[in-house]
């Protein structure tokens, strides 16, 4: 184990479990593909109260209103220790919101937390 381990990991949950919000869910798709068929199917794992969000923004584009965006802490453990992808959505007071930034990512030799910038999605 990395030395930081010992006290990054729990310093990580700590700070996101302070700050979580109860309506941001962690939504993680994976695509399979079914070589016998030829179809691909997608699935989700939905993983509640996922994190905490630190930042809302509305952008205009034009003289109209743009995407929303929101930035938001996930502790690593609280998702089953994957590495989250611009394939996954943050669900958060019943909207979906497409990850599109992951930076950064903290860990040592295990996985601690990452920082989320999604859109509306």
């Amino acid at each position: 184990m990395a030395s930081q381990d010992e006290w990054a990991r729990p310093l990580a949950e700590e700070l996101v479990s302070e700050f979580r919000v109860d309506s941001l869910d962690y939504i993680r798709r994976v695509t399979g593909y079914d070589p016998a068929t030829g179809d691909t199917t997608q699935t989700e794992t939905v993983f509640l109260k996922a994190g905490a969000v630190t930042k809302l923004s509305n952008i205009e584009e034009g003289g109209v209103s743009g995407p929303q965006s929101m930035s938001a802490w996930v502790y690593l453990g609280d998702i089953e220790d994957i590495w989250p992808t611009t394939n996954d959505l943050l669900r958060y007071q019943g909207y979906r919101w497409k990850i599109v930034d992951i930076d950064p990512m903290f860990s040592g030799d295990v996985k601690y937390a990452a920082k989320l910038t999604a859109r509306t999605a």
